[in-house]
């Protein structure tokens, strides 16, 4: 061949149909084959195999046909066997193809339209899945381009694939019921050739980070203290019902009090908080990983504004669209009298914390994020919803926050999400991530609402939760049911409400693109994971 990447296989498999007029009311077909063939043909790092495993298709005296019918033919002779396989040793996808051709010769042809083909393929103990329905024979043009391969072809099975395979499949053919033999004078032919098709694809992609993390993750139902070291150092699955906001989703998150969740990013040390269907705020939903900054980048107000820079009091206002502190950590606010994306653009300058607009200065230039990792960040669309009660074990839960967050109610006026680079926690993120512990286990822990896990009776749930910070209280993004109040995870370990300009940490929370990818590294905070 005079491309090597190219790779045809051309089977020698011509099934010919004879049609004879028997008075004018029915009419008996007889197909014949060449003989059982095998044909194998090595190019490259693959190997495709064709082995016919039955002889021909013979059907004497048979009648046009329902495709009920013909698509339970199991008498020896009305169908035929055969399999493809391929064997792949290199790092290459190959993409392939089975397709029939019209070799008919003869010039008292039967309209192709009249001709039924059913495609299977067959298990260990022949069970049979359809791979093609049943179809008149019809040509299309192929959607890649194989080298030998006839546009005027009918495609009966196609795919990619990065592993080695082996399919063994069963084709009927019949004429459809909707021939009538009437006035065609005898004697007509339709003769078909099976062929197969292969040629390497695009180079298999390397798993990404999200991938290979995800696919380590331990089982929803897993006792955490019944599973191993090395489970526990894992990500858990989770499952969530479809909220106001999202479609029913799985995703994986670390829980503990030390998972391997350490990751170099920025020249710091951060954490992972999972892997989750993410959005990225046009309907494009992809795995990707979620991260945290390890510390807080300092104490700051959520927002700070009074009725002269735009809020309904001179106690802030709660709308994270327009928060100072989103402000502070995403692009595009240079423009700002004060910490307008300072963090962002690696700056220096004044912040806003305190009371009525007060600021204080703030310096990010070995802190903010650098030029190389701004690009390893995604937008996200960051769920805004908010609730009103959440005191008690029958609406305080994680599972509770985590619809809260996801639902559309908010305080008039406010925003039900928004897209950005750099956001916060969600409440949902701290509750799940405790493991619980020998006296309170993690289901008990999820069955304990959040405002009380300050309560000595379950110290297991903060202590054993890797998001616990016991020396600085964080900020979350979700906004509370009024004009200021956020939500925030106390340094004691319970969640309440905080009025915006309060005193809380900071740690930012940003979605890496889905082709991020794992470059070394065991996740422990001596070998956290390095990331391209």
């Amino acid at each position: 061949m005079k491309d090597k990447k190219q790779l045809l296989l051309t089977i020698g498999l011509v099934l010919i149909l004879v049609l004879m007029i028997v008075g004018i009311s029915y009419a008996a077909f007889k197909f014949t084959g060449l003989g059982k063939r095998e044909n194998t043909i090595t190019t490259g790092a693959i190997t495709m195999k064709y082995t016919e495993t039955t002889n021909t298709i013979s059907m004497n005296n048979a009648l046009p046909t329902t495709d009920a019918t013909g698509k339970v033919r199991l008498t020896e002779g009305e169908y035929f066997d055969f399999t493809l396989s391929g064997t792949i040793k290199g790092s290459e996808n190959i993409n392939w193809e089975i397709a029939a051709e019209d070799v008919t010769t003869s010039t008292k042809k039967i309209d192709g339209k009249y001709i039924k083909l059913y495609l299977t393929s067959l298990d260990e103990n022949n069970n049979e899945t359809e791979v093609m329905k049943p179809t008149v024979y019809t040509t299309e043009k192929a959607e890649n381009t194989y080298t030998g391969r006839p546009t005027n072809m009918m495609s009966l099975a196609k795919g990619t694939t990065s592993t080695s395979f082996s399919t063994k499949y069963r084709l009927r053919m019949y004429v459809d019921e909707s021939y009538n033999p009437q006035g065609d004078g005898g004697n007509l032919a339709f003769s078909i050739k099976i062929n197969a098709y292969g040629k390497t694809g695009d180079k298999i992609p390397e798993p990404t980070a999200a991938e290979v993390l995800a696919a380590k993750a331990n089982a929803e139902d897993l006792d955490y203290n019944s599973a191993t070291d090395a489970q526990k150092k894992e990500m858990w699955t989770f499952t969530h019902e479809a909220t106001e906001q999202t479609t029913a989703l799985t995703d994986y998150r670390y829980i503990g009090a030390d998972p391997n969740n350490y990751i170099k990013f920025n020249d710091e040390l951060w954490r992972i908080i999972g892997v989750f269907d993410t959005d990225d705020g046009t309907g494009k939903v992809e795995k990707r990983l979620k991260i945290i900054r390890n510390e807080s980048i300092g104490s700051y107000s959520w927002d700070n504004k009074d009725t002269t820079t735009g809020a309904e009091n001179n106690y802030g206002k709660n709308e994270w669209a327009e928060a100072r502190l989103n402000y502070l950590l995403n692009p595009g606010h240079e423009s700002e009298t004060a910490g307008g994306s300072l963090y962002w653009n690696r700056g220096a300058g004044n912040c806003y914390k305190g009371y009525q607009n007060a600021t204080k200065t703030c310096d990010f230039t070995t802190t903010g994020l650098t030029e190389k990792n701004k690009a390893m960040i995604g937008n996200a669309k960051w769920y805004l919803g908010g609730t009103a009660r959440y005191n008690s074990s029958s609406n305080g839960l994680a599972s509770h926050w985590y619809k809260y967050e996801r639902g559309t109610k908010v305080y008039s006026g406010r925003s039900t999400s928004w897209t950005g680079k750099v956001g916060l926690m969600y409440l949902s993120d701290y509750g799940y991530a405790t493991s619980g512990g020998a006296t309170t286990n993690r289901a008990s822990c999820l069955a304990k609402e959040l405002t009380k896990w300050d309560d000595s009776s379950v110290s297991d749930c903060k202590d054993n939760d890797w998001m616990y910070n016991s020396s600085k209280s964080q900020w979350t993004i979700t906004s509370q049911f009024n004009t200021n109040g956020v939500f925030y995870v106390n340094n004691t370990g319970y969640v309440s409400s905080n009025i915006v300009y309060g005193d809380c940490g900071v740690r930012p929370v940003v979605h890496l693109n889905s082709a991020i990818k794992v470059i070394t590294g065991s996740g422990t905070k001596e070998s956290p994971y390095i990331l391209e």
